[in-house]
């Protein structure tokens, strides 16, 4: 409807028409100004363009704020007036479904683009921020052949190497970091619906890690898993809140634990770790029969009381497995190993010790 047409409608004498004049004038303010916004995004980059960058590169990271769950850039070059993308915007004011479809045709239009991530164990050790720098240069480096101008959302540049440049609100200004956005978020939330199912009760698919009531009550109700990023605030504070000596003073405990120790040694098992805390959840030890991984529930006593597999309670078995499940994740050599969980029973009373050993005790739990 044009603009004569609607000043006209707006003057007819009849309400209705005029009430339909309104809505319909400020429907063609709105498409205007998203004409005019995405022109601006294409105008910028043809600047670039026109200074000799035929390989105009965004990149753009998501999941920095999250306290669970990998840190996810992606590197993405278009072409020229790339088609159908008019939607195309920052990945945060979109919705799902759009951002799913928009991504479909950013990879098929794309001359090339590439997806990075730096996981929490490593976010932990060199903090978000250079986490995310190291996911941009991963997913730059991935591109072949590179890009000669990067542009790249935020304030900083990765320093990939290649000519980059920094742009505040980025992904709402560049076509290009716009897709990258896009792309990233996409894979990134993926990848947390799939970490659902493997760690169930977190609610992982629905926040996709980021710090919601959800979140931190799942937290609170399960402890940290493999996912979490242990040198955030929130997760910061369970720990200190669930603080255990890491040396524990001599008492039966650790009197249990030594005989035990001994003498799993002495039947032939190799002794990897002793006092395994992760995930909420504390291994006594964790032993090697064989190729089977064997995690070890030691219960002392000077005197005999339940028998010792009773003394595991349902409770103690779910913390146990999510503290497996993360040795595992971090240590196995293969993505299928085989484990088993066993209980000791030391009975201090006696010297020496007597001692019971229960083989696969109970099942994951």
């Amino acid at each position: 409807m044009g603009r004569r047409l609607l000043a006209l409608l707006e003057q007819d004498e009849r309400s209705g028409v005029r009430r339909l004049a309104v809505r319909e004038r400020s429907r063609w303010r709105d498409r205007q100004a998203e004409r005019r916004r995405a022109q601006r995004m294409r105008d910028l980059e043809d600047r670039y363009r026109a200074q000799g960058a035929t390989r105009l590169a965004g990149v753009d990271e998501v999941g920095r704020g999250c306290l669970a769950g990998p840190v996810v850039a992606a590197a993405v070059i278009l072409p020229a007036n790339p088609p159908g993308l008019a939607e195309l915007d920052d990945s945060k004011v979109l919705d799902a479904p759009t951002r799913t479809r928009l991504r479909e045709q950013i990879v098929t239009i794309a001359l090339d683009w590439s997806i990075a991530q730096v996981d929490a164990e490593v976010i932990d050790r060199i903090n978000i921020l250079e986490a995310s720098m190291q996911a941009m240069r991963l997913a730059l480096a991935k591109l072949q052949p590179p890009p000669d101008h990067v542009l790249v959302d935020g304030n900083r540049v990765p320093g990939s190497g290649l000519q980059e440049t920094a742009l505040i609100g980025g992904d709402a200004r560049s076509l290009s970091i716009a897709a990258a956005s896009v792309v990233a978020k996409v894979h990134r939330d993926a990848m947390m619906v799939d970490f659902d199912a493997r760690f169930p009760g977190y609610g992982f698919a629905s926040h996709k890690g980021y710090a919601s009531a959800e979140h931190r009550e799942a937290l609170e109700r399960l402890g940290p898993c493999i996912l979490h990023r242990r040198s955030f605030r929130p997760l910061l504070e369970y720990d200190a809140l669930h603080v255990r000596p890491t040396a524990p003073e001599p008492g039966t405990g650790k009197l249990g634990e030594d005989a035990a120790d001994n003498y799993l040694r002495q039947q032939g098992y190799e002794i990897l770790v002793r006092g395994y805390r992760a995930a909420g959840g504390e291994i006594d030890l964790v032993g090697r029969d064989g190729t089977c991984i064997v995690f070890v529930e030691v219960k002392s006593s000077d005197r005999r009381r339940r028998r010792p597999e009773e003394r595991v309670t349902a409770g103690k078995q779910r913390r146990l497995t999510r503290a497996a499940t993360h040795y595992i994740e971090r240590h196995a050599k293969l993505q299928e190993v085989e484990f088993r969980f066993d209980v000791v029973a030391v009975d201090l009373s006696t010297t020496p010790p007597r001692i019971e050993h229960i083989e696969d005790a109970f099942e994951a739990g």
